[in-house]
């Protein structure tokens, strides 16, 4: 069943009914258009499976919902109940506002050893702990409903929201068909052998850069680039002026998970997380 309950809210609820859903897959919020792009693939995707179309190999085992774009004040109650019972709750995300991040996986602090294994079968590079999971990120509203429910519940982070990132949607439609497959909600499909190397690590080892001043920041890296202590991140400069003021370099070594896009920085604005290993 696919719905659209009001402008810019959809809402796809795929499978066997009768079935607690298995996965419950919702976009933080309507500025990520790349999370709305790969769930209203994956969504059209899963119909297919449902629907027995031949063109559309595999099939769907359990209850899947699927929410591309609304938050939880717009959305009917019963909507938010099945995505609060389902046993993966998986909320897509961009990285820090002004942010641009490799595809990466996030889980709250104390997560459990199920929570940490599931993490991992998403296949994506880089999966961390984080002592607030919703620090610096736009789907808390998402993240408060999906809590203190039974089963697991993971960030999904990626990209940046300003406009589509055709690579990066691929790359996060493979990772969720993946995790489908491997918690047995849907079978039947064979996927290419093309993950990244994954790499754990702890809310101890998110590193968080910011500025010291104001200014336009211009960026030197790219996210997912494994860095030295040193190694050149960008530069800062005066927004009136145009002068230099400062050569930012990496005060650690570790994976770049996030680099700042948005020139314009304050004092304190973070402007990269570096996974320390």
């Amino acid at each position: 069943m696919s719905q659209t309950v009001e402008r810019a809210v959809s809402v796809h609820d795929l499978g066997p009914r009768t079935q607690r859903p298995r996965v419950a897959l919702v976009n933080a919020g309507g500025h990520n258009i790349n999370a709305r792009f790969v769930l209203a693939r994956l969504a059209a995707y899963l119909r297919g499976l449902e629907q027995g179309d031949p063109s559309v190999p595999g099939r769907l085992r359990q209850r899947v919902l699927v929410v591309p774009s609304g938050q939880p004040e717009v959305l009917p109650d019963e909507v938010l109940v099945q995505a609060g019972q389902a046993w993966h709750r998986v909320v897509l995300d961009t990285g820090c506002r002004g942010m641009d991040a490799l595809p990466q996986v996030r889980l709250g602090a104390r997560p459990s050893d199920d929570e940490r294994a599931s993490a991992c079968l998403f296949g994506l590079p880089s999966v961390s702990e984080a002592d607030d999971i919703g620090s610096d990120v736009h789907g808390v509203p998402w993240l408060e409903h999906l809590d203190g429910a039974s089963g697991e519940r993971y960030m999904v982070i990626a990209g940046h929201g300003e406009d589509l990132q055709p690579a990066l949607c691929e790359r996060l439609f493979r990772a969720l068909i993946a995790f489908l497959l491997r918690v047995e909600a849907i079978q039947g499909i064979e996927l290419a052998d093309e993950e990244d190397d994954l790499h754990y690590f702890g809310s101890d080892q998110v590193f968080r850069f910011t500025s010291q001043q104001p200014g336009l920041f211009v960026f030197r890296q790219v996210p997912g680039q494994w860095l030295q202590a040193g190694d050149l991140l960008g530069y800062l400069y005066d927004e009136h002026d145009g002068t230099l003021l400062e050569e930012l370099r990496a005060p650690v070594a570790g994976l770049l998970a996030s680099l700042r896009r948005s020139p314009l920085v304050s004092e304190g604005a973070v402007l990269a997380l570096i996974h320390r290993r």
